[in-house]
Parts: structure tokens; C-alpha cells; sequence
């Protein structure tokens, strides 16, 4: 049984929009929250022109799709994203002549966005963390949607058939955590070695400074939780309930000196 992708309601606008103004063919990002037993889609993103690039002097073939400008774009969004929000995926939305080159077009641009993600990665994965990614594949005349995914930590994964559901008040209910973490970090370098790599330095001193963090403390409204706790213990959720008023928890971590 393939993953289900249950999507904000108004990316569907979105997507739709993008087909009828852009042709031949048009990328972007999948920006969502992924779980073992089903990922969230509460934003999309499309590839940015480049500056010298004009709307209609897109490449007329999928074969020509600037892999590194969209794998830079993926960069740049990822870090931008707070805590619990990664790339989800990439979609095309392409004419009719063009549908049969899109899977393979997909399946590049998935494995090379996820190297790039992974690449800058401060975070050890988890044991339990989803390596699925989601391939969308929309008709620009047809309107028709097709959502595979792909298995990142598979060089050679083949397509698995994903539903793709829209849903109202996606991230209504959601909780946000309020994060106070001390970034003021200070990295020697040696002074005797003339010919030190300080991309590489930074990145070693990076590397152990998010070391702490994962060794550290996590109070939530001044109290520690164990894993599998409620946030929100003694709470009733409202079922059928489409909005519900915002509710912040004040994290603080706490580290060793």
C-alpha cells in the first residue's frame, strides 16, 4: 500500500493557476510535514525564472530542466523552513507532449534535491524517519494528477503509486513550539596553520555545537515531556472542528557548558 499525501486545499488553486499560465512545462517544491503513517502538503512552491530568463523562453523539453537552478532553490527554501517543515517532494506540471519525459524527470530531480538537502545537513536522521519523497505529475490540459513516491535512501527505488487528497484547514489544529536556543558559537582555528579550510572548520564546529543539541534537555512550559507524551494532556479535541485558536508552547534546551 503506497504513502497518503493529504494536501491544503488551496495548493490545488495553485497548481491549477500555474498550469494555465505557464507553459510548456513548469517545477517547483513540495513544502509539507511527513509522519510513518501519512505526510501533510500545506504549501507549494514554484521554481523562480532566473533573472536573464524570460517566461516564454522556457526550454521546450524536460530533457533541458536546469537541474542545479532548482536544486539551489530546494537549498535555500530548506533553510528557511522552521523546525518540522522539510521538502516533501518536486512536482512538474507539463503539457500533454511532453507527460511521458516527466517521470524520469522527476525521479532526477528528487534524488538530486535530497543530496543537496542532505548534503548540508546538521541533523543526524532518526531511526523511525520517513526517507519516501513525492513525485506530482500534473497535465497542463487535462488537469490530471499523478503522485508517486520514491525511496531517497535507494539509489535504485522504483515508483510507488501515492494518493494525493485535498483537505480544508489542513494545519488548523496544528501546535506551534516556541524555540529559545543560544547560537553564540565560537570556533578556533588554528592560528599556526596558514592553509586551514575554513568552510571545513565551520562546518566541524556547526557539526558539534548541533551535537549538543541532540545530547541536551528539551523543557516545554518549564517541564519535561517523555516522547510518546500529549502536548496538550487533559485537552479535548474538537472533532469536525475546522479552526481552533492558536496555541503556542515555549520550548527551552538546554545545554552543557
Amino acid at each position: 500500500m503506497g504513502r497518503t499525501y493529504f494536501v491544503e486545499e488551496a495548493i490545488g488553486q495553485y497548481l491549477s493557476d500555474l498550469s494555465t499560465k505557464l507553459k510548456p512545462y513548469v517545477t517547483g517544491l513540495l513544502i509539507g510535514q511527513c509522519s510513518p503513517q501519512r505526510d501533510y502538503v500545506i504549501r507549494a512552491v514554484r521554481t523562480p525564472p532566473k533573472e536573464e530568463q524570460k517566461e516564454e523562453s522556457i526550454p521546450s523539453k524536460l530533457a533541458s530542466v536546469d537541474e542545479e537552478w532548482i536544486t539551489t532553490h530546494a537549498s535555500q527554501v530548506s533553510r528557511m523552513l522552521p523546525g518540522g517543515l522539510v521538502v516533501l517532494g518536486v512536482f512538474i506540471i507539463a503539457t500533454p507532449e511532453l507527460s511521458k519525459d516527466s517521470p524520469n524527470a522527476l525521479r532526477k530531480l528528487i534524488f538530486s534535491v535530497e543530496k543537496s538537502l542532505t548534503k548540508r545537513r546538521l541533523w543526524k536522521p532518526a531511526e523511525e524517519e520517513v526517507s519516501d519523497r513525492a513525485a506530482l505529475q500534473i497535465c497542463s490540459a487535462t488537469k490530471k494528477v499523478v503522485c508517486r513516491t520514491y525511496d531517497v535512501q535507494d539509489p535504485r527505488s522504483s515508483a510507488k503509486p501515492a494518493d494525493w487528497k485535498y483537505q480544508s484547514a489542513l494545519s488548523a489544529s496544528w501546535l506551534a513550539l516556541d524555540c529559545t536556543v543560544n547560537v553564540n558559537i565560537h570556533i578556533p582555528l588554528l592560528a599556526t596553520s596558514p592553509n586551514h579550510d575554513l568552510e571545513k572548520n565551520t562546518k566541524n564546529g556547526l557539526n558539534r555545537w548541533s551535537k549538543q543539541i541532540e545530547d541536551g534537555v528539551f523543557l516545554i512550559n518549564g517541564q519535561i515531556k517523555d516522547d510518546d507524551t500529549e502536548l496538550l494532556e487533559g485537552h479535548k479535541k474538537l472533532r469536525g472542528s475546522t479552526q481552533s485558536s492558536t496555541q503556542f508552547s515555549d520550548v527551552k534546551v538546554l545545554t552543557q557548558l
